[in-house]
């Protein structure tokens, strides 16, 4: 079972294609096992752009339509293509699972094959790609890929290659069927989603420094809040990109929200701070009318001392401020306490007076 969470993840982490600025996609990843598992033979989980918009397995045979801000109704023409193209998916991947099993002679408790399949539309509505890559138990075979312009295909290490007559069948295939159901689809579900894959949220960016034990700061840039998820986030020394091989982090990750967010990291020595570089946080993104940037330049020893006391200072003040007030409120307070006590008294007392002196 571990070795299925594993494939599931890395398909579906690392073989996601993201569609460019303005672009929108829409990809179909499908599993099939081999061996004993609690999950059906065949599944297919399909999302446009970062969002599920539909499921399909073997067990049900039926296509549901998963809507994130629209009912759950299916249409009626899209759930006759997916049946077909689903159902010839399936055939296609436990067929070759059954080769691939026996061709490595597998004999682990669980066998995957996997595929992800898809197109992508440009920002006018005009078709950009098509592409479908298989992979069996974590290893890449296969990839077809069609951009409009050129078609090519690529057998992998796991596959014999195939003929010319097979390639013309294939490519024929994808696309005169697979790639217009697909445009067909990827256009209806924008259609119903659009109020959420269309919404610009702007990032909030935060350059953030922490400590490091051996001495020196780990200075990084933190966007998030955004969406869609497409952003550039550089991280600038005295106005320089900082190559990407001395940054880490980089990918872009979910909030669990509907929004993202992405860190980007630099570690800065103790001889780099004492030079006090101007550090920036340069992002664009599509809901930006200009670029956003967030610099920081690291204090002397003076400043910083000066920084500490002047601090020191405000908090001392502040608290002394507090202190006073509250004095003063108590001191308020016994007052409106003692004063209608002594004026009710007065009467009572003149009065008590006034008596003794008529009994006398």
């Amino acid at each position: 079972m571990q070795k299925l969470y594993l494939v599931l993840i890395l398909l579906s982490i690392d073989l996601i294609l993201n569609a460019g600025l303005g672009a929108h996609s829409l990809w179909a990843f499908a599993t099939c096992i081999s061996g004993k598992s609690s999950f059906a033979e065949c599944t297919v989980v399909l999302k446009m752009d970062d969002i599920q918009v539909g499921y399909f397995d073997s067990n049900i045979e039926q296509f549901i339509h998963k809507g994130h801000t629209t009912p759950d109704e299916t249409d009626v023409d899209m759930a006759k293509d997916a049946t077909y193209v689903f159902g010839h998916m399936f055939l296609s991947l436990k067929r070759r699972l059954s080769v691939l099993k026996y061709r490595y002679n597998s004999t682990g408790d669980i066998d995957v094959n996997q595929r992800l399949a898809g197109c992508e539309i440009l920002k006018n509505g005009e078709p950009a790609l098509f592409l479908s890559t298989d992979a069996f138990n974590t290893v890449f075979a296969d990839v077809i890929y069609y951009n409009m312009t050129h078609y090519s295909y690529k057998s992998g290490n796991l596959l014999s290659p195939w003929s010319e007559v097979h390639q013309t069948y294939a490519k024929w295939r994808y696309l005169n069927i697979y790639l217009p159901i697909c445009i067909k689809a990827l256009k209806k579900y924008l259609e119903r989603e659009k109020d959420f894959v269309m919404r610009k949220v702007r990032p909030r960016v935060r350059l953030i420094q922490k400590a490091l034990q051996g001495g020196g700061l780990q200075v990084c840039c933190l966007a998030f809040g955004f969406y869609p998820r497409h952003i550039n986030l550089t991280l600038q020394m005295d106005a320089q990109p900082v190559a990407d091989h001395e940054l880490s982090g980089g990918e872009v990750l979910p909030s669990g929200d509907g929004t993202y967010q992405l860190r980007r990291c630099l570690e800065v020595s103790t001889e780099q701070l004492r030079e006090r570089h101007k550090y920036t946080c340069s992002t664009t993104h599509l809901s930006l009318d200009n670029k956003l940037d967030v610099s920081w330049i690291p204090q002397s020893g003076l400043e910083a001392v000066v920084s500490i006391v002047t601090v020191g200072l405000i908090i001392i003040t502040l608290l002394a401020i507090f202190l006073l007030c509250v004095r003063r409120q108590r001191t308020a307070a016994d007052s409106g306490v003692t004063q209608p006590s002594s004026s009710r008294d007065e009467p009572q007392a003149a009065e008590r007076i006034g008596l003794s002196s008529h009994e006398s």
